[in-house]
C-alpha cells in the first residue's frame, strides 16, 4: 500500500527542499595536485594552511585505507587528533619519525598505534636515519594516501613537518600529486625500504613519471660530481634565472655556492634565500657567505625579521636546462645543503617541469625575499656548529673535475 505523506510533514519537507541533498549529490572530497605555501608573517589560517591541507586529507581516508607519513619532528596536536580518529574509524596508520626529539605527541600516537606491524598500524623510528649507522637522520617529509576522499594513491611532499615550527615560525611548501600511481608506488617503496632500519647510504634512485622525476637518498660517493644538486646546476646554461632557498648550508659542499658564483659570472641571473642567526639559530657556514659576496650572487637572510627562517629546500630554473631553451623547472625537496643530507640521511626530492607550477614557486619566492634582509658583508656572522661528526670543517671543498654525470 502507497504510504501517505502528512500534509504538515510535506509542507515542511517542500520548505526544506533547497537545503535536502541526497548522498548521491554530497560533494566528495577531492585533493588538487599543485602546490601550496604557508605564511608564518600571515592569519593563522595562513599559517596552518600546510596543516590543514594534511588533516582535511586524512579525515576523509575511509575504513581499510592506508595512512603513511614520514617526518623529521612532530608535535603538532591537531594532526596527531586527526590520525588517531582515522585509525579509530578503520584505516591503516603507518609513521615513521626521527628519534632526534620525543614529544607528548609522539607518545601519545606511539601507546595508540604501537610499534608493532601486525594490525597494519604503528609508529616507529630508526636508531640515525633508516638507511645509515652514522650520525644521521629521517629527514623526508611525505604525506601518503592510498585513498582519501575521491581520489587514490595521493602522495604530498613537503618541507613541512606535524610540527608548530612549521606553522608559525617558518616558511613551507608541499606539492600533492593525484592519482599518480607510479610516484605513489615509489613513495610506498621508499617507506618500506626504510622499516627495516639496515644501513644502506647507496640508496640513491629515482622514478620518472612524466612531467615528474622523483629522488631518493642517502647517496654515495665523495666528490661532487656524486651530488645531485651539483649536477642539477651543471646542466644551467646561461643566461638562466635560478633562485636558490635553503636551511642549512656547511662548507662539505662549498662547490655548490662556487657553481652558483660560477653561473653568476658566466652571465645567469643568480638569488639565494637563506636563514641565519646567532647561537642555535647559526645555520649557514662563513664560507658560504663569503663565496656568494665574493661571486656577487644577491644573498638574502630571513633571521632578521623576527626571528623567523625559511625552511623551503627549493631550486628555481628558468631558461636552458640540459641544452633545451625555455624551460621552468622546480626541484623541491628535503635536503639541506650538507654532507650528511646527501651521504647519510632519508631525503627526498621531487622534479616538477611545469611553468604554472615555477610562476607559483617564482611567487612564493619573492614574497620570501620582502620579508628578508639582504646580506652584505661576511664579516658580520658567527661561526656556525657542526651538524654531524662528519662534516669536517674546511676553507675549500673537495675538486673534482672528471666529466658529469646525469643527474
Amino acid at each position: 500500500m502507497k504510504k501517505l505523506v502528512h500534509p504538515l510533514v510535506a509542507l515542511m519537507i517542500l520548505a526544506l527542499g533547497a537545503f535536502i541533498v541526497s548522498p548521491a549529490q554530497a560533494k566528495v572530497y577531492m585533493p588538487a595536485t599543485g602546490a601550496t605555501f604557508n605564511d608564518p608573517n600571515g592569519t593563522r589560517d595562513q599559517q596552518t594552511v600546510l596543516m590543514r591541507q594534511i588533516i582535511e586529507a586524512v579525515n576523509n581516508v575511509p575504513s581499510g585505507s592506508i595512512i603513511r607519513v614520514v617526518a623529521y619532528s612532530f608535535d603538532y596536536q591537531p594532526v596527531a587528533d586527526a590520525l588517531i580518529a582515522a585509525k579509530k574509524r578503520g584505516a591503516q596508520v603507518r609513521l615513521l619519525i626521527d628519534s632526534h626529539t620525543e614529544t607528548a605527541q609522539i607518545r601519545q600516537l606511539r601507546s595508540y598505534l604501537g610499534t608493532g606491524t601486525s594490525d597494519g598500524s604503528y609508529l616507529r623510528t630508526c636508531r640515525f636515519s633508516c638507511m645509515s649507522n652514522s650520525k644521521s637522520f629521517i629527514h623526508s617529509k611525505l604525506y601518503l594516501f592510498s585513498r582519501t576522499g575521491g581520489a587514490t594513491q595521493v602522495s604530498m611532499n613537503s618541507s613541512a613537518n606535524p610540527a608548530e615550527t612549521g606553522v608559525s615560525k617558518s616558511w613551507n611548501n608541499t606539492y600533492t600529486t593525484v592519482g599518480d600511481k607510479t610516484l605513489y608506488d615509489a613513495n610506498v617503496d621508499n617507506f618500506n625500504d626504510m622499516l627495516p632500519d639496515k644501513t644502506n647510504t647507496d640508496y640513491y634512485h629515482t622514478v620518472e613519471s612524466p612531467p615528474y622525476k622523483e629522488y631518493f637518498f642517502p647517496r654515495a660517493g665523495s666528490t661532487k660530481t656524486s651530488d645531485t644538486l651539483y649536477n642539477i646546476l651543471n646542466d644551467v646554461s646561461c643566461p638562466s634565472t635560478i633562485k636558490v632557498t635553503t636551511y642549512f648550508w656547511t662548507s662539505a659542499r662549498l662547490y655548490l655556492a662556487e657553481k652558483l658564483s660560477a653561473l653568476k659570472k658566466a652571465g645567469c641571473s643568480v638569488e639565494v634565500i637563506y636563514p641565519d642567526g646567532p647561537g642555535a639559530q647559526d645555520t649557514v657556514y662563513p664560507e658560504i657567505t663569503a663565496e656568494l659576496l665574493n661571486g656577487k650572487v644577491p644573498t638574502w637572510n630571513t633571521r632578521p625579521n623576527a626571528g623567523l627562517y625559511v625552511h623551503n629546500k627549493v631550486i628555481l630554473i628558468n631558461g636552458t636546462y640540459q641544452g633545451v631553451p625555455g624551460q621552468k623547472i622546480v626541484y623541491a625537496t628535503s635536503q639541506n645543503l650538507t654532507k650528511n643530507s646527501l651521504r647519510n640521511s632519508n631525503e627526498v626530492m621531487l622534479r616538477i617541469p611545469i611553468p604554472a607550477v615555477y610562476d607559483a614557486y617564482w611567487g612564493n619566492f619573492e614574497g620570501i625575499k620582502a620579508n628578508s634582509v639582504r646580506v652584505t658583508t661576511k664579516s658580520a656572522k658567527t661561526t656556525a656548529g657542526l651538524n654531524s661528526t662528519s662534516e669536517k670543517r674546511s676553507s675549500k671543498a673537495p675538486k673534482d673535475n672528471s666529466p658529469d654525470p646525469d643527474e
